[in-house]
C-alpha cells in the first residue's frame, strides 16, 4: 500500500533530502512545508497518511501544529525529527498526539522503519532515547511536573508566546492572528502571569528552553 507523507522542517536541504531519500523508497511525498502553519494547512488540504515534523520551527512550532492537525485530521500520524533530545520536550510531543520521534542524528534507515511502523498504527521511539522512559521498575512513565507549566497556557497563549519570543511587534502579531492589539496585550499580560515571567528575554529564554524557538 502507498504512504503518503509531508515533510515540515525550517531547513530547506533537510527538506529536499529527506524527500529524495523517501521517494527512492517508493513513499509518496505530498508536500514540503517550512512552519508549522503551512503544516497544519497541507494536512487539512491533502490528508497525508503521516507528517515528519520539525518543532523549533518559525511562525508555529511543532507542538501546536501536532496538536492542531491531530484535531483536524485525525488520520494523519506525526512523527517528530528534532535535534532536541530533552525528556520534557519528547513529552510534550507525544502528549500533542504524535506517534514517533527521532532524532536528526539518527540514520535513514532508522526514519523509514518508524514511518512503516507508525504507518501500520504502532508507535516509535527511537533507542537512542528510549532509555528515559523506562525506571527502575522497568515500566515506561511521563512526566507531568515537567509540563505543567507549559501546559498551564491555552494554545492561543503558546502561539502568540512563540511569536514574542521570535521578536514580533504587538501589532504585527495582531494582524498575523486577526484580532485587535488589545487582545495580544490581554494575552501577552497572561502569559507573563501565568509563566511568572515579567520580560521579553525571559519569555525568549524560556521559549528556547521549551523548544518552542531556536537560536538558530
Amino acid at each position: 500500500m502507498e504512504i503518503k507523507v509531508i515533510i515540515a522542517d525550517d531547513h530547506a536541504i533537510i527538506r529536499e533530502g529527506l524527500r529524495s531519500l523517501l521517494e527512492k523508497k517508493g513513499i509518496i511525498v505530498l508536500g514540503i512545508v517550512q512552519n508549522g502553519r503551512e503544516a497544519v494547512e497541507k494536512a487539512i488540504a491533502l490528508e497525508p497518511d503521516i507528517i515528519i515534523m520539525d518543532i523549533s520551527m518559525p511562525d508555529l512550532n511543532g507542538f501546536e501544529a501536532t496538536a492542531r492537525i491531530c484535531r483536524e485530521v485525525p488520520g494523519t500520524k506525526i512523527i517528530a525529527l528534532s535535534m532536541h533530545s530533552s525528556k520534557t520536550i519528547i513529552d510534550k510531543m507525544f502528549a500533542a498526539g504524535a506517534s514517533g520521534y527521532l532524532l536528526k542524528e539518527s540514520a535513514f534507515s532508522e526514519l523509514y522503519s518508524a514511518v512503516q511502523e507508525v504507518f501500520q498504527g504502532n508507535c516509535y521511539l527511537t533507542p537512542a532515547i528510549a532509555g528515559m522512559y523506562i525506571n527502575s521498575s522497568g515500566q515506561s512513565f511521563v512526566s507531568g511536573d515537567e509540563i505543567l507549566k507549559f501546559n498551564q497556557l491555552s494554545n492561543k497563549e503558546r502561539e502568540v508566546l512563540q511569536l514574542v519570543a521570535e521578536g514580533k511587534k504587538t501589532k504585527e502579531i495582531a494582524e498575523k492572528l486577526c484580532v485587535s492589539i488589545k487582545t495580544i496585550e490581554s494575552h501577552r499580560r497572561n502569559i507573563m502571569k501565568k509563566l511568572n515571567i515579567f520580560t521579553i528575554a525571559g519569555l525568549t529564554k524560556f521559549a528556547i528552553k521549551e523548544g518552542i524557538i531556536s537560536l538558530e
